[in-house]
C-alpha cells in the first residue's frame, strides 16, 4: 500500500475537477506542443494533435477551444507549474462560450456565404449581445472575436477552419524618407519649446473624412477592401471570390453610393474636439483648409473664455490645402485664414523640412487613429441606414468617451518625447 507521501503526491499529479485537466495531463499538453514547435511547424492543427494525445480527469479529450484556453493562461502567469490552481478554484468563465460564442461563428460564416466579408465590426453589429463585455460594458476585443474565427468557422469542411492569410507585405521607409523624418525632428528639436509649451499653446488638426455606404453592397465592400491584407479563409479555397481582397477606392473614393462626410478634430490643452462640416464643405483645398481654420478659433474662443492666454499655435500635416504639394509653401488662403483670426502656424511659411509621411508621430494623429478605431467599434449593423446627423452624433460621443477614457492629457505633452525616439530610431517608424 503506497504511503501517505505518495497518495499526495498522486492526487497533486492526477488529481483534480472532473472535466478539466489534472497537473500531469497540463505539463504533458504543454511539453507537446514545444515539441510540435521545436520542430519548426506552424501552429495550424496544433491543438488537435494535442487534445487526441491528453485526457480529461474522469476520462475524455478536452476539445481545442480548452487546450487554446489553457495555452493561453500559461503564456499570460511567467510563475505557471502544472497543477497551477488545479481547477479547483475556478476564475471567471470567458466573455465568449457556449450559444454567444456559437452565434457569433454562425453569424461570421452567415455573413461569408451572403458574399461579405466576416469582420470584427460586422461580429460586434450582428451580435451586440453576445459580444458585450458585461464588465467593461463594451465589446470584446478583436482577439476574442478572431479566436472564435480561428477556432469554430470553415469555409468547406468542418476540418479546415478559417486562418489568417496573408496576401501582401508591408513596405519599409526608404532610406531618403527616414532622413528626412530624422532632419524634421531635429529641425522642431532646435525650436527650443517642452512638452508643456506645446500642450498649452498649441492645436493639432487636420481635415479628416469617412465615406459611408448608402447601400448594403457598398457596406460589404467597404469591409473587403478595409481587411486588405489578410482574410478569414479555409486551407485550400484561398482563390474563393469570397476570400479574395478588396479595392481600397471603395474607402477612399465617394460615388453614387455613398458620401462622404468631413470632419476635423482639435487637440489641445488634454482634450480632443471634433467639429464636422456641412454638405457643402469643398475638401482638402485652401478653401477647406480656410474654413477650417476658423471653426479652430471658434473652438478656442468657446472653450476657453476669459482666459488671457489662449491656444494661438495651428500644428497641421503637410496636405494640400495647407501647403503647395512641390513647394511646401503655405497657401495663400491658409496664411490670410490664420492673420485674419490671430493664430500662428507651427511651420511658418515654408513647411518644406516637414515630409509627409509622419504618421504616428504627429500627435493628432493618434487621436484619429483612436477615433477611427471606436468608429469602427460602434459601426451600425445597417450601416448604410445611419443618417448624417446620426453619424456627427456618434462620432461626438465617441470623442466625450476618448476624453474620459484615454489618456488625452499625456498625448498633449507627447511630441519631445516622440521626437527623441524619432532621432533615436534614425528617423525609422515608432513603435508606440
Amino acid at each position: 500500500m503506497a504511503s501517505e507521501p505518495q497518495l499526495l503526491l498522486q492526487k497533486a499529479w492526477l488529481g483534480g475537477k472532473d472535466g478539466c485537466l489534472g497537473a500531469l495531463a497540463e505539463a504533458r499538453a504543454w511539453a507537446l506542443r514545444e515539441v510540435w514547435r521545436e520542430g519548426g511547424k506552424s501552429d495550424y492543427g496544433m491543438l488537435v494533435f494535442v487534445c487526441a494525445r491528453v485526457t480529461k480527469v474522469g476520462g475524455g479529450n478536452p476539445s481545442p477551444t480548452a487546450v487554446n484556453g489553457f495555452f493561453d493562461r500559461v503564456d499570460e502567469d511567467a510563475d505557471w507549474f502544472p497543477g497551477k490552481h488545479n481547477q479547483e478554484k475556478r476564475g471567471p468563465k470567458p466573455i465568449l462560450y457556449g450559444a454567444k460564442r456559437q452565434a457569433v461563428a454562425k453569424s461570421a460564416m452567415a455573413t461569408k456565404a451572403r458574399g461579405h466579408e466576416p469582420t470584427y465590426v460586422r461580429a460586434v453589429a450582428d451580435c451586440p449581445a453576445a459580444t458585450l463585455n458585461p464588465n467593461t460594458g463594451k465589446p470584446v476585443t478583436k482577439k476574442r472575436i478572431y479566436d472564435v474565427f480561428r477556432e469554430d468557422c470553415f469555409d468547406d469542411g468542418a476540418e479546415h477552419p478559417w486562418t489568417h492569410t496573408a496576401r501582401y507585405s508591408k513596405t519599409a521607409l526608404t532610406k531618403p524618407a527616414m532622413e528626412k523624418r530624422e532632419v524634421f525632428a531635429r529641425h522642431v528639436q532646435s525650436w527650443g519649446h517642452t512638452g508643456l509649451w506645446f500642450h498649452n499653446r498649441v492645436v493639432w488638426t487636420d481635415l479628416c473624412n469617412s465615406i459611408l455606404a448608402r447601400t448594403e453592397n457598398k457596406a460589404s465592400s467597404q469591409a473587403l477592401a478595409r481587411k486588405g491584407p489578410r482574410g478569414w479563409s479555409s486551407k485550400g479555397c484561398e482563390l474563393f471570390s469570397c476570400n479574395l481582397k478588396g479595392k481600397k477606392e471603395d474607402i477612399k473614393q465617394n460615388s453614387w453610393d455613398c458620401i462622404k462626410i468631413w470632419w476635423t478634430p482639435m487637440l489641445m490643452r488634454g482634450k480632443l474636439h471634433v467639429e464636422v462640416f456641412d454638405e457643402g464643405f469643398p475638401g482638402e483645398c485652401p478653401e477647406g483648409a480656410q474654413r477650417l481654420v476658423a471653426r479652430v478659433r471658434s473652438a478656442v474662443n468657446c472653450r476657453f473664455q476669459g482666459e488671457a492666454t489662449k491656444p494661438d499655435h495651428v500644428m497641421v500635416d503637410r496636405g494640400r490645402g495647407f501647403y503647395a504639394i512641390a513647394t511646401g509653401k503655405i497657401t495663400a488662403h491658409f496664411k490670410d485664414a490664420l492673420r485674419e483670426h490671430g493664430l500662428k502656424n507651427m511651420m511658418g511659411e515654408d513647411a518644406s523640412v516637414q515630409p509627409g509621411q509622419m504618421q504616428e508621430v504627429m500627435l493628432h494623429e493618434t487621436a484619429v487613429a483612436w477615433i477611427r478605431h471606436r468608429l469602427a467599434q460602434t459601426t451600425p449593423a445597417q450601416a448604410w441606414l445611419e443618417t448624417r446627423p446620426e453619424y456627427e452624433a456618434r462620432l461626438k460621443r465617441i470623442v466625450a468617451d476618448i476624453n474620459a477614457n484615454l489618456n488625452v492629457e499625456g498625448l498633449c505633452h507627447g511630441l519631445p518625447k516622440r521626437l527623441e525616439k524619432l532621432i533615436a530610431s534614425g528617423g525609422g517608424r515608432l513603435s508606440e
